[in-house]
């Protein structure tokens, strides 16, 4: 048994066009085995060691043929990679010990360069494959016989479906067993026997070719699905006994699913809530590997293999039988920081876990008889009737007793598969797998896709795209449409029956729509028939991407056309991105432009099932600034809004739920189509469209600028609520009020007896003291009164705790009749926020319930969408008011406070020439100076005078009538009385 640490390697790609659009800085160096990421604020440098650190960004060129080759020694290339990498799993596969690589990074960070590569840059999985079968051959020639299978698979949705045999179990997918010895696998899944690598291509082509369609059709994300490539590798030979041995390797090629919404500690709140499928996997990946970096720590803790099908299928990988390798992919750019940030961490994490690997090598006859007992076992418990779920592979629960018998009998049947292969000589193999394998016209299509001009299609994963020709020979007309009697026949949602017409006519093409369907050409609505050009970009329905190729206009100089920039073509034909310079956008709002752009086809893919299913649903992409959202982090972010037009609710969905229900929806519409009914039990009970009035809705923010605070001033005011879309949506009176030691607002008596302890520079007066205030939060009025139930929450500045007002229920005009002290150190960072930046307080409310007529609305979700013209992607995105402006805001309590001191001003040299006055001459005492000075009132001015009248004479004998009074008032002399002889009294105020 050979135990050692998983091994783990990164990569960081080149910039890609929308980093290079954004003018993004690059912030990770790599230097031997470290990887350095620089925080892009601060430039606080985070440092981490890996097994590899590949540095791929810069220092290569392009070869006549394509491929990628260093200029500096620092460049990763492919073969670099491989030699790294590849070349271990494959030393450790013909030592017969399992082997696994998976690839691990959000979305575009270059997973599938590394793992499968594109063109000449072939990746691990196609390098290794062609390694396998240059050294089988000699192998061959010395007696042994080298068998190779090959599978693949995709996990998405918790569903496990053969990439191979994409017809199987479309809806359930591949059942997962676990074997006592092997661990769990995909029961049925189809592999086939190959003897060269051109097999394995064509089989790669095959499934590749598979995901792809079944991703159009079924409107997944390819993104967001997991593919496994599975090679078992089979050694036989006789031992010095003449016994025959098989010693057997299963090499696993993970390609993960983009982790931008994963993290290595799990996921927390809303999300688990949701329990989407599609996020489950990931989370238990992070799960699992924290799980394990624990205990090869030295920790006894629970792994939580059995919370998701992948974690199942990867268990041997992670902490079993098997040599295993992860590769981390991470973009170079700032504006993606937070999602590169978390993959090293979580590569940190897994490079701590050990695995105990054992060489698969037994008699074939021992095998054999194993699974003859195992059948003999479960052909007793089916006899006996009695099934205890416990003895099944998969773990039945005991609840469904004809679900378990099934289950048993799928398992004899795959017992009795595999004894049935084991007694089949190499030769009958093969020739039963060639038999199957039959004719594929594929090879044929792309051949003649070299000269016939044709679509082929652009897909989010790059390795997907150009897998699908669609030839455009012969003249006249072709029907594009869902109908079977269509020459050009897609599926998917938004796809009608009759979609469009592509004819030729002599040398030229032409595209028209029919029954006033969807076709983008360019970015932009078809609305008469057009020509098509080489490489003309077309969008059919809601997610299908296809560019028209005649390969006599083609030429090397040609661009190559990714799904981003199809997508941002049609960002600037919406109006999302400007279509001058956009230089004048910050990073934070260009990377929100991008994943509105990026939520463009799954907003249209949303409100096609909602008009498909007549879920009355309308949902609609918008950026949401900080100041609306009331966080401090000064981002712009996307969210998606959700509103029954029957019941005129709106929630406000974060990017994340949105795409957690969007999976359900779309699994919903697949459910449906086959015959027009939902028959899912997971659907009988939730609706992904639904959202109930019960749940908290964000109505607004309410902006406050603490200014006043630091000059112990009281800030009382009635400030306007912002909501989400920067629209006044109502006011709130929000005071924030200095305190004193006690924890009461300051009286006035004590703002006069306070006299020169008051504050006039705060930065110089309170750094390093204690402040005391309090937060009132009093009488709302929210505009819509669709919202009752309504509560506050806030964080003040970094703390983490967050406060909530109690719930003021029934109505729209809560009076919260809050109030909370608060004592914070001046500290430099607190004075700044105070000075300079806004408080922020959230308001919350549930919506009323409407009425079953409102549930029960006539018109239907197609016909609204049409009545209001929601058809094309302008209405897609929600524009963003600027009714109410921050900056104006602050600039307003700003002028608040600047009037205060004006008028206290004003008020001060008033009173001081009166008390001059008054004193008729005689002297007067520095503490009624004082007093004067910071007087807060008239009322208390009155006071001082009375007191000082009372007094006065006691000062005539030590005083010159002829002197005069001169006070300094913020650096400014003013003269009272009769020159400058006098005792200058030198005070400051606000």
């Amino acid at each position: 048994m050979s135990e050692e640490n998983l091994k783990v390697a990164v990569r960081v790609r080149p910039f890609n066009s929308r980093e290079k659009n954004a003018n993004s800085k690059l912030i990770v160096e790599m230097a031997g085995n470290q990887t350095v990421i620089r925080e892009p604020n601060t430039n606080e440098e985070k440092k981490y060691a890996y097994d590899f650190s590949y540095w791929s960004f810069d220092g290569f060129k392009t070869e006549s043929d394509g491929y990628l080759s260093p200029t500096s020694p620092k460049y990763a290339d492919q073969k670099k990679v491989f030699g790294d990498l590849g070349e271990g799993i494959l030393k450790n596969a013909w030592e017969g010990y399992n082997a696994t690589l998976f690839a691990y990074g959000q979305t575009g960070s270059g997973k599938s360069y590394s793992v499968v590569g594109y063109g000449p840059n072939k990746g691990i999985v196609p390098i290794t494959c062609e390694e396998i079968f240059k050294k089988s051959d000699p192998l061959k020639a010395s007696g042994k016989t080298i068998e190779v299978t090959f599978s693949m698979l995709e996990i998405y949705s918790e569903v496990v479906r053969d990439l191979l045999a994409p017809g199987a179990s479309r809806k359930s997918g591949l059942p997962v067993r676990q074997d006592p010895k092997n661990g769990f696998y995909a029961q049925g899944q189809k592999k086939v026997l190959v003897d060269s690598y051109d097999d394995i291509t064509k089989l790669m082509d095959e499934g590749t070719s598979n995901r792809t369609i079944a991703a159009t059709n079924m409107n997944a994300t390819s993104s967001r699905a997991h593919t496994i490539v599975t090679i078992n590798l089979i050694q036989k030979y006789k031992n010095d006994a003449g016994a025959e041995m098989a010693k057997s390797s299963l090499i696993n090629l993970v390609d993960l699913a983009g982790s931008e919404r994963a993290d290595a500690t799990g996921a927390t709140g809303e999300r688990l809530k949701e329990g989407a499928a599609i996020n489950l996997s990931l989370t238990s990946l992070g799960n699992v590997i924290s799980a394990l970096a624990d205990n090869s720590a030295g920790k006894n803790v629970r792994v939580p293999y059995r919370d998701s099908v992948l974690t199942k299928l990867l268990m041997n990988a992670l902490g079993g039988n098997s040599k295993t390798v992860m590769i981390a992919a991470i973009s170079p750019a700032d504006i993606n920081f937070d999602e590169s940030v978390s993959t090293l961490r979580y590569a940190d994490r897994a490079k701590q876990i050990k695995t105990k690997a054992i060489v698969n090598e037994d008699p074939t006859e021992k095998l054999i008889r194993d699974l003859k007992e195992e059948n003999a076992r479960l052909k007793k418990l089916l006899e006996g009737g009695n099934i205890d779920p416990a003895l099944l592979k998969g773990n039945g629960d005991g609840d469904d007793d004809d679900a378990d018998e099934e289950a048993l009998r799928k398992q004899l049947e795959e017992n009795d598969r595999e004894m049935e292969e084991m007694q089949k000589s190499y030769e009958q193999k093969l020739a039963e797998a060639k038999a199957l394998a039959g004719h594929s016209d594929r090879a044929a299509i792309f051949e003649k896709a070299k000269k016939i001009p044709h679509l082929t299609n652009i897909n989010m994963d790059p390795s997907l795209s150009g897998s699908i020709k669609i030839l455009l020979d012969g003249d006249g007309q072709k029907k594009i449409g869902l109908s079977s009697t269509c020459e050009i026949c897609l599926k998917g949602i938004g796809i009608l029956d009759e979609h469009g017409t592509i004819t030729k006519n002599e040398k030229k093409f032409f595209i028209e729509r029919l029954n006033d369907s969807k076709i983008l050409h360019n970015g932009i609505l078809l609305s008469h028939a057009t020509d098509l050009v080489h490489l003309d970009r077309l969008v059919f329905g809601a997610s299908q991407y296809y560019l028209f190729v005649d390969p006599s206009k083609a030429s090397a100089k040609d661009p190559v056309y990714t799904f981003e920039m199809a997508q941002d073509e049609i960002g600037k034909a919406s109006g999302i991105i400007s279509k001058e310079n956009n230089s004048h956008l910050t990073k934070d709002q260009l990377q929100c432009q991008a994943e509105l752009i990026d939520l463009l086809p799954m907003i249209e893919e949303a409100n096609a099932i909602s008009i498909a299913l007549d879920k009355k649903v309308v949902f609609t992409a918008l950026p949401v600034s900080a100041s609306a959202r009331g966080e401090y982090d000064g981002k712009v972010k996307a969210f998606v809004s959700v509103k029954n037009f029957a019941t005129g609710l709106e929630w406000l969905w974060k990017k994340d739920k949105f795409l957690d229900r969007k999976v359900d929806m779309t699994e919903m519409y697949n459910d449906f189509k086959d015959d027009g009914v939902i028959n899912r039990d997971k659907f009988k009970s939730y609706d992904p469209f639904y959202e109930s009035p019960d749940t908290p809705t964000q109505i607004g923010t309410a902006m406050i600028f603490p200014k006043t605070l630091p000059y112990m001033l009281p800030n009382v005011t009635e400030t306007k609520i912002l909501d989400l879309r920067s629209n006044e949506a109502g006011t709130v009176k929000i005071e924030i009020l200095p305190c004193n030691a006690s924890g009461k607002p300051f009286t006035e008596k004590e703002y006069s007896e306070a006299g020169s302890n008051l504050v006039s520079d705060p930065k110089a007066d309170l750094i390093n003291k204690p402040i005391s205030f309090m937060i009132k939060i009093g009488l709302a009025n929210i505009y819509n009164p669709i919202y009752e139930d309504i509560y506050c929450s806030f964080k003040f500045y970094k703390e983490p705790t967050e406060i909530k007002t109690n719930t003021i229920r029934g109505t729209n005009k809560p009076d919260f009749k809050f109030s909370k002290n608060f004592t914070f150190m001046a500290t430099e960072e607190i004075l700044n926020f105070l000075l300079n930046q806004c408080f922020y307080i959230q308001i919350f409310g549930e919506q009323k319930h409407p009425s079953p007529e409102q549930y029960n609305s006539k018109i239907s979700t197609k016909e609204y969408f049409e009545r209001e013209k929601i058809n094309s992607q302008n209405n897609l995105i929600g524009k963003v008011s600027n009714n109410i402006d921050p900056e104006s805001e602050k600039l307003r309590d700003e002028l608040k406070l600047n009037k205060i001191k004006t008028m206290r001003l004003e008020n001060t040299i008033v009173n001081l020439n009166k008390i001059l006055e008054i004193s008729e001459g005689l002297p007067i005492g520095a503490s009624y100076i004082q007093r004067i000075l910071y007087c807060s009132n008239d009322q208390e001015a009155k006071r001082i005078f009375d007191d000082y009248s009372k007094s006065k004479e006691k000062f005539s004998q030590h005083y010159d009538n002829e002197d005069g009074v001169v006070v300094t008032i913020n650096g400014q002399e003013f003269d009272f009385g009769g020159g400058k002889k006098g005792k200058t009294a030198v005070c400051s105020i606000l």
